[in-house]
């Protein structure tokens, strides 16, 4: 079981300050927010924190990354409201059309509630869904599971090293970015010029008789 120690530190009178993460005491290192204070002002209150290559993890999916940006953190009715606009390290992807990897930058914002089990003030139990963010038990507010939601949001269906990426010559498998080959690729094309022209026929005939009935 991991155990990371969050402080706030340098809050002024605008409420902006700095998160460290302090001395895991096993796995990797993480940045917690403690909560406590904030939780207990009237709904509205702000907070506003700086993160320079802080870590996130979550260990159950081998998920670690590092996050540097603004973080903002408002009361709201039913715990915290979360405004995050953050840098991550790059991530590795492999190129649709050459198939060579390649680091691309990851930026991410989000806004997100997380819930509290009872109210700070009142005592009164907050219902939540299984599937919300929340603050544990010891106020503490962990920011990984959304860095990972969100990453993988930001990810791209198709990824490109660079959007002039040429790909491989489709028939002798030359990357076309290194260097050029001899392929007749017009030979390799017209093994589809058949499956085009049936296309275009279905097309054409659906116009004509507009859509079919479900």
């Amino acid at each position: 079981m991991r155990t990371v120690i969050a402080a706030v530190i340098g809050s002024d009178a605008s409420g902006s300050g700095a998160v460290r993460w302090m001395g895991p005491t096993e796995g990797p290192p993480a940045v917690l927010i403690n909560v406590a204070t904030l939780a207990q002002e009237p709904i509205g209150h702000a907070r506003r924190y700086r993160v320079e290559q802080e870590r996130v993890s979550v260990p159950d999916v081998a998920f670690d990354q590092e996050i540097s940006g603004e973080v903002r953190l408002i009361r709201s009715e039913r715990g915290v409201l979360v405004s995050a606009d953050l840098d991550l390290l790059p991530v590795s992807l492999e190129c649709a059309r050459c198939l060579e990897t390649f680091d691309a930058p990851m930026h991410i914002e989000f806004d997100e509630e997380y819930v509290v089990a009872r109210d700070a003030t009142t005592g009164e139990r907050i219902e939540r869904d299984q599937d919300e963010f929340v603050v544990d038990g010891t106020w503490h507010l962990d920011l990984s599971e959304a860095v990972r939601q969100y990453e993988e949001s930001a990810l791209p269906i198709q990824a490109l090293c660079r959007p002039e990426c040429r790909g491989l010559c489709p028939v002798c498998g030359q990357n076309l970015n290194e260097a050029t080959c001899g392929c007749d690729t017009a030979a390799g094309n017209d093994r589809w010029s058949a499956l085009a022209s049936l296309a275009e026929q279905l097309r054409d005939q659906e116009m004509r008789d507009g859509p079919s009935e479900a």
